[in-house]
């Protein structure tokens, strides 16, 4: 992925626009926040897709969180070093799991 020109958001499908590629990817809203599934991604792609796309959003002040659900924990943990203030991520296993918790 190179340089982010544009992202939005379109019939259930997060669009981020570069100059040479598009990638659409499942994102539901949740309230404060956009919970956006990469758990398909490796780890490289996964930390470099939520880290440009987060700095992307914080610098055109997207009013909504990025919540990223990733495959495990490592890319977690890689995602989170950035520490912007509007994004989160959670594992996704982890998540289904605390839902069915809930239910």
């Amino acid at each position: 992925m190179n340089t982010i020109k544009q992202i939005t958001l379109s019939q259930k499908r997060f669009i981020i626009e570069s100059e040479e590629s598009s990638l659409k990817l499942k994102y539901t809203q949740d309230g404060e926040r956009y919970i956006i599934d990469i758990s398909s991604m490796n780890l490289f792609e996964a930390t470099k897709t939520a880290i440009l796309c987060s700095t992307y959003c914080f610098l055109h002040n997207f009013e909504k969180k990025l919540c990223w659900l990733v495959k495990d924990e490592a890319t977690r943990k890689a995602i989170s070093i950035l520490r912007l203030r509007n994004m989160e991520q959670f594992v996704k296993d982890a998540q289904i799991q605390k839902s069915a918790v809930f239910a």
